[in-house]
């Protein structure tokens, strides 16, 4: 039986698809342009780390083009690209390579060229029986951008997730242009599911979560990283993914999203302090604060382990820092042990969901990186690039401070012609101004309303902190960070807020009008149901008594009369003190005698 209930479900679905459809068509449509076909915005750097990854890790990409096959030949240095290039140029001519495909790179020894695709291998084979084996290499797929050493660059300056997906995208697709936005064009759609149903958790309306997709399906900032293979659509889908993961309460769960976040870019972990809250929030329901304190001790000196370890393996700092800190933990852990071993599962539970799933979440991801380079050399380029990050970076046309991203104040190009632009949304970053003055009213109403604005928040504080550090070389594409989070709030405030009768009404009015239109019996009958029962019930009217001043009845010449009580003459009754009074019976025998009249002698 079709209920209206069910009628609301998939008026529901179509909507949200028809707003994921719509925004993910532009996306797509954007993303395979004829005119986009070459490296947009930061691609040079991210997309070429990639393929220099997949080549040491052995493996070949691929891009034909027109039957074609694209290879790069990268000399070892100049020297050897001077005595062998006539080599490489006779083996194109000998295979009948694309001749206006051929480049010769300026900032690099290498050479790109496209070999017919059946002839390749017999290319491959000339150059290895011509040119000797450490002099040269070869690097299947699409061709490098002209830059400096590009063809060792590896990106460890940030982290690997964001890369991983473009290399997963580049061995099942191929290594062109849009295949390599392939996968944030995925998780973009991710993104807008993860915000729907986080809102949908907080307010169990339907409504609030199409209102929090609105905001996500139509943002600029989501919409231009979403068309270029960089790393802030990962950010901007992990940070979702987290958000998601502790609004519905999975606490483990979001301690691992919170790792892949900034297995991402460091940005990622920005909202961790929401998590450590939330855990904390826990353990107050359970045990004391002296215990609970005791546990965050262990939490910090085992965290700070950990990274002198990491430095000791970098060979930034000496082992005594490494073994003193090791020392505090354990005695730390021992104290505890004795103290409150009744509370050891706590401990367990606190630990992994706030340091060993993030920690698990954040290296999983490494692991291609840290096979190629080694876990020493890693950490080195690692840790090395904190330094790199709280530095200033030399002016640039397109900086904008994490403050300017509220009314977008300086947009990041990525493209002109056609233009992508990294535009904020000021309506909804400013919302999150205002929305300060009334969390608390949704607070009481929908508690969980304060896990996405804390996260927004904190992100928005760890930017200002590494702004204040040195790192004032921000761009507007960094909030892509912040916009999962804001948009959930935005939905779970707005529908709190504001009076939805309006909006309820008038769409009862909508569906009454098209059953009568359509001749739907049954939207006709549930409009008129809904407001039957909306109708106030006519209680009857009760006219008050007026009330009557008492009465008493007194006897009168033998018969009863009604005398009001006012008119009653009140006893008296004597005061204290003076002459008493006379009774009746002493008045009348005390009869005033007539008075004689004197005469005149």
């Amino acid at each position: 039986m079709v209920t209206m209930k069910r009628v609301k479900l998939v008026l529901f679905i179509l909507v949200a698809i028809g707003m994921m459809g719509a925004s993910l068509w532009y996306a797509f449509d954007t993303a395979s342009r004829a005119d986009l076909k070459d490296y947009v915005g930061d691609e040079v750097w991210y997309v070429p780390a990639s393929r220099n990854m997949l080549h040491r890790l052995g493996f070949e990409t691929h891009y034909v083009h027109n039957g074609y096959e694209g290879v790069n030949i990268i000399f070892s240095n100049d020297e050897a690209k001077k005595k062998y290039i006539r080599v490489v140029n006779k083996a194109i001519v000998m295979y009948k390579g694309n001749r206006s495909a051929t480049i010769h790179y300026t900032k690099f020894p290498g050479i790109y060229a496209e070999i017919p695709k059946e002839r390749f291998e017999g290319f491959r084979s000339y150059l290895r029986d011509n040119i000797p084996e450490d002099a040269y290499y070869i690097v299947t797929g699409f061709r490098y951008p002209d830059k400096d050493n590009i063809q060792n660059y590896l990106n460890l300056e940030h982290p690997f997730l964001g890369k991983d997906f473009i290399m997963l995208s580049m061995l099942l697709l191929g290594d062109e242009p849009f295949y390599w936005r392939v996968p944030g064009l995925v998780l973009y759609g991710l993104l807008q599911i993860l915000v729907l149903l986080a809102a949908y958790r907080i307010t169990r309306s339907y409504l609030a979560s199409l209102i929090a997709l609105f905001f996500v399906a139509i943002d600029p900032t989501l919409q231009a990283t979403a068309v270029t293979a960089m790393l802030d659509i990962y950010v901007g889908a992990f940070v979702a993914l987290f958000t998601f993961l502790l609004v519905y309460g999975w606490r483990n769960w979001a301690g691992f999203g919170v790792g892949l976040a900034s297995a991402t870019k460091l940005s990622g972990a920005f909202g961790y302090p929401v998590l450590f809250l939330r855990l904390l929030a826990d353990l107050k329901a359970k045990i004391e604060w002296k215990k609970i304190i005791r546990m965050i001790v262990i939490l910090v000196l085992l965290s700070l382990t950990i990274v002198a370890y990491a430095e000791y393996l970098a060979d930034y700092w000496g082992a005594k820092y490494f073994q003193l800190l090791a020392l505090l933990t354990v005695l730390a852990v021992v104290e505890f042990l004795h103290s409150s071993r009744e509370q050891v599962n706590h401990l367990l539970t606190f630990l992994t969901a706030a340091l060993f799933l993030p920690l698990l979440g954040f290296l999983l991801p490494e692991l291609p990186a840290i096979k190629v380079v080694g876990l020493n050399e890693w950490l080195r380029n690692f840790l090395g690039s904190f330094k790199w990050h709280l530095s200033y970076k030399g002016p640039n046309p397109w900086t904008s401070p994490f403050w300017e991203w509220f009314y977008n104040g300086n947009p990041f190009h990525f493209h002109f012609n056609p233009d992508i632009v990294a535009n904020t949304n000021p309506t909804l970053l400013l919302f999150m101004v205002v929305a300060i003055f009334a969390i608390p009213y949704v607070w009481r109403k929908k508690n969980l309303a304060v896990v996405p604005f804390g996260i927004f928040w904190s992100t928005v504080g760890f930017f200002a902190l590494h702004y204040a550090l040195g790192g004032k070389t921000q761009f507007s594409f960094y909030a892509t960070a912040l916009v999962p989070e804001a948009a959930v709030t935005m939905g779970v405030v707005v529908y709190e807020i504001v009076k939805w009768e309006a909006f309820t009404d008038s769409l009862l009015d909508y569906l009454y009008w098209l059953g009568k239109k359509l001749r739907i019996r049954r939207f006709v009958e549930y409009v008129e149901e809904k407001r039957k029962k909306e109708e106030p019930e006519l209680q009857p009217v009760s006219v008050p008594a007026i009330p009557l001043p008492p009465t008493v009845y007194v006897e009168r010449r033998g018969l009863p009369k009604r005398v009001s009580l006012s008119k009653v003459r009140r006893e008296r009754r004597p005061r204290p003190g003076g002459l008493p009074r006379k009774s009746p019976e002493e008045k009348e025998e005390e009869e005033p005698q007539p008075k004689n009249e004197s005469s005149v002698s």
